[in-house]
């Protein structure tokens, strides 16, 4: 009788650790899909910035050259604007989420 109420401490011991450890690797994938979206958000908002910055860079060169912009500097740099606040709208949400941590 012994053996088998050991044998029934053992199993349910390695039941108990194995939900224990499954438990950590669901917390912990989840973490990593919300770490990736946030990744990916930031890259999304840093190629905007990097397309808006070329727009300006070659409007400029244009204008140098002596070419018409016909309205491409109101374009952007209304792009360059929007992609600024974006990008600087993620950063302080990414901060305030940083500061409520801890």
């Amino acid at each position: 009788m012994t053996s088998e109420v050991i044998c029934a401490l053992i199993a349910a011991v390695a039941t108990v650790v194995a939900a224990l450890a499954e438990h950590r690797s669901r917390q912990s994938a989840k973490r990593s899909e919300i770490r990736a979206a946030r990744r990916e958000k930031e890259s999304r908002l840093a190629m905007d910035l990097m397309y808006a910055n070329c727009s300006l860079s070659l409007t400029t060169a244009k204008k140098l050259a002596g070419m018409h912009t016909n309205g491409d500097v109101e374009e952007a740099m209304e792009a360059a604007r929007a992609a600024q606040e974006a990008y600087q709208d993620f950063a302080r949400d990414e901060a305030a989420h940083q500061f409520s941590k801890v």
